[in-house]
């Protein structure tokens, strides 16, 4: 059985979804604070629960993989370093590792791209720099899972995911979901600075395929970073977005003393091991302009 946390969020709710597909309802269990229809699950109370929890529910024996998506993920810059929420991933991660679970086998820890430092090429032997306390948060956690593992004797698989986009992100104040919001609205669009630093996403069903793929790997090939090579400037995003939609749509450029900072990523780790080829960009932002359209902007997923 697997156990999941994190399924309510964004990409937790996907998983779900393709994890009953795969394996089937009775086989997938969700740790979750609310109660999740469709699927088993168990509630977790912020993770007051003690170390015979699983036990007592009768579920300890059959969990044999946990996947680690749960955490407080900032929707915003501004929420990144507080500690109060942050410091919630490092004791969350350490309560779970800590239950009885007799035929647990591997851990796979979703993280963040937040623990490198600035690089103009990120790969897997980037710098590791934190900037925020969430980003030094899920690396404490990575760590945490790690030392774990090589004490247990168990396989963990930590998967830095990056910048993803698609069906169910509206919830986040990000470039996508924010710009749809007001195309849709017709409202003008807005673009700070020059609009020419660049940015890759990666669609949320090729994280999802990374994430089942990495289900059954059986080799410790260290950290991987789930991520899009394919890098383009927020300006020509947001181009994109507005002849999706077919609109007459207004650009604002806010001026800014802010100079942007580019984001690529080299992931030749990632498509050696988890994922063959990438969503094409056109068809990914098309659908989620029509998902999003479709429910005039709301989240509902």
């Amino acid at each position: 059985m697997i156990l999941l946390t994190g399924a309510s969020g964004f990409i937790g709710q996907h998983l779900l979804s393709a994890l009953i597909a795969m394996y089937g309802i009775d086989n997938v269990l969700a740790l979750t604070s609310n109660p999740i229809s469709g699927c088993k699950y168990l509630l977790h109370n912020n993770y007051q629960f003690e170390r015979s929890y699983f036990s007592e529910s009768g579920y300890a024996n059959s969990i044999n993989i946990i996947i680690h998506a749960g955490a407080y993920t900032p929707k915003n810059a501004s929420q990144s370093n507080d500690w109060k929420r942050c410091n919630e991933n490092i004791y969350n991660t350490e309560k779970l590792l800590d239950t009885d679970l007799p035929n647990l086998k591997k851990v796979i820890y979703l993280s963040t791209l937040d623990v490198y430092g600035k690089a103009d090429l990120i790969s897997e032997s980037s710098l590791i720099e934190p900037i925020s306390l969430y980003g030094f948060s899920k690396l404490y956690s990575e760590k945490l899972i790690a030392s774990w593992a090589n004490d247990k004797n168990k396989m963990c698989q930590i998967l830095r995911v990056g910048h993803v986009y698609g069906p169910g992100e509206e919830v986040y104040q990000k470039i996508v979901p924010v710009t749809i919001k007001k195309i849709i609205k017709n409202e003008p669009v807005q673009i700070w600075g020059s609009g020419k630093e660049l940015r890759a996403f990666i669609y949320i069903k090729d994280i999802i395929k990374c994430i089942l793929n990495a289900l059954n790997l059986n080799e410790d090939i260290g950290p991987v970073n789930l991520v899009s090579s394919n890098a383009i400037s927020i300006a020509d995003l947001v181009n994109k977005l507005i002849n999706i939609s077919g609109k007459v749509i207004n650009i604002e450029t806010i001026a800014t003393t802010t100079v942007g900072r580019s984001l690529i990523f080299d992931n030749s780790k990632m498509k050696q091991y988890l994922l063959l080829s990438e969503t094409d960009f056109d068809s990914g932002l098309a659908e989620e302009w029509h998902y999003m359209n479709q429910r005039n902007g709301k989240y509902i997923l």
